[in-house]
């Protein structure tokens, strides 16, 4: 069942914190464990709740219910959950980032400034790593013995988005780029390409193979900090580990409910209902979860009224 009262006292809750070793209790959930419940404890009050005689489902298997009960908490992620996570590490001399297990799409990739501050870095679209067919002298495409296709661990794409000296225009290219809308610069055109007007390095993302590619502009030892949206799954093999906030369990178990209604004929009558109400309680939790802060909103468009001389 989930928690329903304090865990530990006062003592107990901030010694992991202050580092009193003394107090810290053996199952310490971690500090802000309580705002949360986790999945398991999510079902077996769903259980409770809403399937036996006379209840909304009268017999369910534990599977339908744990399936349902995932696939919930994606949803959530994608559109209600604070689900964005945040991973850093120092790029090396591959100028690479690998994505995270539970990597869905990422919402900012940026640098870290000397003052901790990130600088966000912006895409390359007009780079990609595609499959590098190897061949032989004649230009001939090459074959393992099994008579399968061979190809080279990196694209020559990429191996020249990587290369340093491939972002220095060479003169002869100037004459080239004089005239292409995608390099304004060199003629001092109006209207440049803001997608063009960055100093900082490009990235690339191979959802294929999972890694994000940087340019050769960024070099080694430069702080990347990648914010993602993940499924808050990563860790479903104990559902003990997978929480949600509580201001969002009425909306689970009302979208639980639903899901597992919608697929058995002798409920199509209720269905509706059971759609509307989801679809309500699940619009409440995301605007309790919206965290919108009315002073920290204000200051920030006290800076739109400043007059602006042309």
């Amino acid at each position: 069942m989930a928690e329903s009262r304090k865990l530990y006292n006062s003592t107990s809750y901030y010694a992991n914190h202050q580092g009193d070793t003394d107090n810290i209790p053996e199952d310490f959930k971690g500090l802000g464990y309580y705002r949360r419940t986790n999945l398991e404890d999510a079902i077996n009050n769903f259980i409770v709740a809403y399937i036996g005689e006379d209840k909304a489902l009268a017999k369910v298997p534990r599977y339908e219910v744990d399936f349902w009960a995932q696939r919930t908490v994606q949803e959530f992620n994608y559109d209600i959950l604070h689900s964005e996570k945040s991973m850093e590490i120092e790029l090396s001399d591959a100028l690479t980032f690998p994505l995270p297990q539970d990597y869905v799409a990422y919402t900012a990739i940026s640098q870290v400034e000397k003052n901790g501050e990130k600088t966000r870095l912006l895409p390359n679209r007009k780079v990609n790593n595609p499959n590098a067919l190897l061949q032989d002298e004649d230009y001939e495409l090459t074959f393992d013995s099994d008579g399968n296709l061979q190809e080279a661990s990196l694209s020559e794409s990429i191996t020249r988005f990587q290369d340093d000296s491939n972002h220095e225009v060479a003169q002869e290219d100037q004459y080239y780029r004089y005239n292409n809308e995608e390099y304004p610069y060199f003629n001092k055109r109006y209207g440049s390409n803001p997608e063009k007007m960055n100093s900082l390095g490009t990235f690339v993302v191979d959802e294929a193979s999972g890694v994000i590619y940087f340019d050769g502009s960024l070099k080694r030892d430069k702080i990347i900090v990648l914010d993602y949206i993940s499924d808050g799954l990563a860790d479903n093999g104990d559902l003990t580990k997978v929480y949600i906030p509580k201001l969002a369990e009425d909306a689970l178990y009302a979208s639980m409910l639903y899901n597992l209604a919608k697929v058995r004929p002798s409920l199509a009558g209720i269905v509706p209902l059971y759609k509307k109400e989801a679809s309500a309680k699940m619009r409440n939790a995301k605007i309790r979860l919206s965290n919108y802060n009315l002073p920290e909103l204000a200051q920030t468009l006290r800076g739109k009224a400043k007059w602006i001389k042309h």
